[in-house]
């Protein structure tokens, strides 16, 4: 199948706030490698028990550092609360928020994941919410996305847990097209043994590898314990899969509560080199996970395992007597967690731009291809996305709002949404460098407040934008080119007087040019990294590319030009 991308042939680029480039081809990555394939741990479990009030522990414990000797304080809201170990950027969602599922699986698609693998190892297979991802990704399957595929882990009354999901999901064909299947069947981690016999003959039958247990061939782990970790072959003796993980348990079923005792024989996020980094910061640089891909790369199994996406909470399952009261097994703070979704703070999106980087050097990726400058021609503004030799693809929901509930009944809104980008064109002549875009509905009147179709310039391959074209536009198609003075991650811009920018703008297309002398590109050989931008409320900062209006690519990425 031809799938759309959501760049002109080649990656998507970027350099992230620690001042780690993205790699392609030039850099290092490896041309598109077939039969590699990458697999998220997706968990679907964020308000399905219980919607209380959200309970952080990273806030509990700034709030009190020896609040793991005081398991009766009100601060842990009782026994068995779910706690987070931390705040999601998207705020304390539910699995159940369409609009953070959105977002989620556009962000997945552009790291290049291939399936995601449902938590339901504890016989639980919240069929509500799988559903949903599941029809979240049949529709941008049928606009012609290449989707991550969806499978599930199974282990507690493994037998049982399959049979339900067979029955909800497989046996009545819901959403068929996200499937992930190997050999023409759907996969399934499970115990195979307790698999009923039309179980067992519909789905290719993964082994639910936990990390006590001896190998199994054909057994898919989803965390090891062993440093460096395991190759797992399949059930003829070939290396298959490997996991990687954010951190882990190191043969200790206590891993999350380390934060509140000292320990230190688990690994957390800032372990390498066979310790675990002192340094106040480490945590935000993912040197576990580096780590662990590494060794991926090393070996090279056909199928990673990442370990994991979104999992944030933890309960507590101690029995509130001892030197340990407090008990969280899988996760408690920043430092013993797992996840790579973008945190409010903290590491913000570090790990989600490391996971982009690593897949695309086990994975590989496409060339970045150089055009020609075409001729000054003047055209209607028609047949300008056509006449441009490089197309860029946005999604078709960019105008879906936010309204659903979080935790302890806070009405998550976004409605910032406004114009819906639909596909880009980039040419450039001998002087001008002209971008044309296309949106779902005409074009909304340019006056009022926010940021109205903006197009963000990165001319040197660094950190952020130095400049943004359209960035104060008007009704009668006089707009201005800004100097970005804003460090880092900062978008404070501030226009360019002397340089005032005609734009065209008729129905739901918009034309703009840019003068390449203006922008610092003159020379033939140039290389443009660029993103557009629409939204109700303004861009103050790279952040705000992940959750205000629509952005074509969503995010800290941005779609690269070059031009011979």
């Amino acid at each position: 199948m031809n799938y759309k991308k959501q760049y002109a042939g080649g990656p998507l680029m970027a350099v992230d706030a620690l001042g780690r480039p993205t790699p392609d081809v030039e850099s290092g990555a490896p041309l598109n490698r077939e039969n590699r394939l990458v697999g998220m741990f997706y968990f679907l479990w964020l308000g399905e028990h219980g919607c209380h009030k959200p309970y952080d522990v990273s806030k509990i414990m700034a709030e009190d550092p020896d609040i793991g000797h005081k398991p009766e304080s009100p601060l842990w809201g009782g026994y068995g609360v779910y706690h987070h170990w931390g705040e999601p950027f998207y705020g304390y969602y539910c699995s159940n928020d369409e609009w953070v599922v959105r977002r989620h699986m556009k962000l997945l698609m552009q790291a290049n994941v291939d399936f995601l693998f449902f938590d339901t190892t504890n016989a639980a297979i919240y069929a509500h919410n799988c559903k949903l991802v599941m029809r979240v990704l049949q529709e941008y399957h049928d606009e012609g996305w290449k989707i991550p595929q969806v499978m599930f882990y199974t282990n507690t009354a493994s037998g049982k847990t399959v049979q339900k999901i067979y029955d909800e999901v497989y046996k009545p064909g819901y959403c068929k097209d996200t499937w992930f299947c190997l050999d023409g069947k759907p996969v399934v981690i499970a115990v195979k043994e307790e698999c009923s016999p039309e179980c067992r003959e519909f789905f290719n039958i993964k082994m639910s590898q936990w990390p006590n247990e001896p190998d199994k061939l054909g057994g898919w782990p989803w965390m090891d314990f062993t440093h460096p970790q395991r190759v797992f072959a399949n059930l003829d003796g070939v290396d298959e899969v490997i996991n990687v993980s954010v951190a882990q348990h190191s043969g200790n079923i206590r891993f999350g509560d380390s934060a509140l005792y000292g320990e230190t024989s688990n690994c957390g996020r800032a372990y390498h080199n066979g310790v675990n980094d002192p340094e106040p910061d480490a945590w935000k640089k993912g040197y576990n996970f580096a780590e662990q891909f590494d060794r991926a790369i090393e070996t090279d199994p056909p199928i990673v395992l990442i370990t994991g996406w979104n999992e944030w909470i933890a309960g507590d399952w101690g029995s509130h007597t001892g030197d340990r009261p407090i008990m969280f097994v899988d996760c408690a703070n920043y430092e013993y967690s797992r996840d790579l979704e973008m945190m409010r703070g903290g590491y913000f999106d570090n790990y989600f731009m490391q996971l982009v980087s690593y897949v695309r050097r086990y994975k590989g990726t496409d060339e970045t291809p150089a055009y020609a400058a075409v001729p000054t021609v003047e055209m209607p503004i028609a047949d300008s996305l056509s006449a441009s030799p490089a197309l860029y693809d946005s999604f078709n929901d960019g105008g879906f709002a936010r309204h659903c509930e979080g935790q302890g009944g806070v009405i998550y809104t976004n409605y910032s949404q406004r114009n819906v980008l639909d596909k880009i064109g980039v040419m450039h002549d001998a002087d001008r460098i002209t971008f044309t875009v296309r949106t779902k509905d005409d074009l909304t009147d340019p006056r009022g407040a926010g940021s109205w179709m903006n197009v963000y310039l990165n001319t040197e391959g660094g950190v952020g934008y130095q400049y943004v074209l359209n960035h104060a536009p008007r009704k009668k198609g006089v707009t201005t080119l800004a100097k970005v003075t804003g460090q880092g991650d900062d978008l404070t811009a501030v226009d360019l007087a002397d340089l005032p920018i005609a734009y065209e703008a008729e129905g739901n297309t918009l034309r703009i040019s840019v003068p390449r002398k203006a922008i610092g590109l003159e020379k033939d050989g140039f290389t443009l990294w660029f993103k557009v931008a629409d939204s109700r409320e303004a861009y103050t900062k790279i952040e705000d590319f992940y959750d205000k209006g629509d952005v074509a690519p969503l995010g800290r990425l941005n779609f690269v030009y070059r031009g011979e």
